[in-house]
């Protein structure tokens, strides 16, 4: 068996020899936005923390963190549940959410992660398609991917 690169030889190895495999070649990356391609989620933090600290939810702006990439509806019924007893209804999910994002492009804009665009660049010389995945709605933050990640996707 070749080494693999580093850093993560070690569990690469580990991995090959535990499914029996010589070697893997992959040939796609799934690629998350926020937190991977877009340093975003200071921005997603404070615009949620506002948003529900207006409402009367208690909550921190660092609980935020951990709801990331799951859906704004799915966040917001799971603050409604805690604080309410309750989930949002359809009309308050899209209005709160609305909102949330009007909040999110109050904000300075996200810039692309230090080395987004060198590891993308390495996928498409290597040949790997490669496929966003995001769970956000942040149209301001999806219009800059062509930008700022040029033939990428």
């Amino acid at each position: 068996m070749t080494q693999p690169p580093l850093p993560f030889a070690p569990e690469i190895l580990r991995f090959l020899k535990r499914h029996h495999y010589e070697r893997v070649t992959p040939r796609a990356a799934l690629i998350d936005m926020d937190g991977t391609l877009y340093d975003s989620m200071k921005n997603h933090t404070r615009a949620w923390h506002r948003l529900m600290t207006e409402l009367g939810v208690e909550c921190t702006r660092e609980e935020f963190y951990l709801y990331e990439g799951r859906t704004g509806a799915s966040t917001i019924n799971a603050l409604f549940q805690r604080q309410f007893g309750r989930n949002a209804t359809d009309e308050e999910k899209t209005s709160l959410y609305q909102r949330k994002t009007e909040y999110f492009r109050e904000l300075p804009p996200v810039l692309p992660m230090e080395g987004a665009l060198d590891m993308l660049s390495v996928f498409r010389e290597v040949g790997m398609q490669r496929v966003l995945v995001t769970g956000s709605g942040q149209q301001s933050v999806l219009d800059n991917i062509s930008r700022d990640f040029p033939g990428m996707f």
